[in-house]
């Protein structure tokens, strides 16, 4: 089919986990950043803004192959919320900045267990567990 309009579950998850993988390693450069450079409070929440842009595209393709798949991918969908909701408060920086450097630590280790849930959905996906919506 020529410039298929449609995107499929397959293709939703994949692009997800594109964004994922963007924003693992743009949390482990603001890690790297705010716990050993000591950058300022002003570019951390400018570096966890474009994290919640990514983390609020990825959960939108995420929503959208859901709605395309017969596979239960609601685990899922609350991790990828739940990473959102976590880069919205922690972008106040009300913590102390080690409890900071470790949420952010955690939200990498959160991405990474994300993705590869994506990898594993993909793969079912891919083997004809999606319907046209």
């Amino acid at each position: 089919m020529p410039n298929q309009i449609n995107k499929t579950a397959q293709n939703f998850l994949e692009n997800s986990q594109v964004i994922i993988e963007s924003l693992e390693g743009t949390l482990l450069r603001l890690y790297v950043s705010y716990e050993q450079h000591d950058i300022s409070d002003a570019k951390a929440k400018a570096i966890l803004k474009v994290c919640e842009t990514l983390a609020s595209a990825a959960l939108e393709d995420i929503e959208s192959a859901s709605a395309k798949t017969i596979l239960d991918i609601s685990m899922i969908v609350s991790l990828a919320t739940g990473i959102l909701y976590t880069l919205e408060e922690l972008s106040h920086l009300n913590l102390a900045k080690g409890h900071t450097a470790a949420a952010i630590n955690g939200l990498t280790l959160a991405c990474s267990t994300l993705n590869e849930l994506l990898e594993t959905a993909v793969d079912y996906v891919m083997k004809g567990g999606s319907h046209n919506a």
